[in-house]
């Protein structure tokens, strides 16, 4: 009987039921739902700076007058710009435009060095109120030709007098008065 009372005296403990797949399934949904607000607040985020970059008020631009000087004298210290093939750009223009009060007239001083310092290589077309100028210069050297070629229009703001137009060379500046018409 002893075998008996062992075999009833046995405590039987309860049944564990495994809830395994149902802890997965809510770990995903937290996660993913993590992830979700993640991207949502990142996108956000993006955007938002966005807006702010595109959208933002101008800001008022002090001392322009500064900033355009010393971009003006950049350039002219740059004197000659390398282009394509070993030409080179000049940053001057040969040419220098004004209104003389005194004479009531237009002068343009036309600096010949650049054109063999020649007036012919230099055409000067003037109309009412618009000064066209072309120029074309050629040096040799022993192991290469540069051409130099200039065109520059100038509007003016008032009209001329074409009849009386003067032209005449001066050592290496070509001078053009032209009068305003009355």
């Amino acid at each position: 009987m002893d075998e008996n009372t062992e075999n009833n005296t046995e405590i039987k403990q309860p049944e564990h039921k495994c809830t395994c797949k149902t802890e997965h399934w809510i770990k995903f949904a937290i996660v993913l739902f993590v992830l979700f607000i993640a991207c949502y607040l990142a996108v956000y985020y993006v955007l938002d700076q966005m807006r702010h970059a595109y959208y933002a008020p101008p800001v008022p631009m002090h001392n322009i007058d500064r900033i355009i000087d010393e971009q003006e004298k950049m350039f002219d210290s740059m004197g000659a710009m390398p282009m394509h093939n070993g030409a080179l750009m000049h940053m001057k223009s040969p040419v220098e435009t004004f209104k003389d009060d005194n004479t009531n007239s237009y002068k343009m001083i036309i600096d010949l060095k650049p054109f063999n310092n020649s007036p012919n290589n230099v055409s000067i077309d003037v109309q009412k109120n618009k000064v066209s100028v072309n120029g074309l210069g050629e040096k040799s050297g022993k192991h290469s030709d540069k051409v130099y070629s200039f065109s520059q229009s100038f509007v003016l703001p008032e009209d001329i007098d074409t009849e009386n137009v003067t032209k005449k060379q001066s050592g290496h500046k070509y001078i053009v008065t032209m009068p305003i018409e009355d």
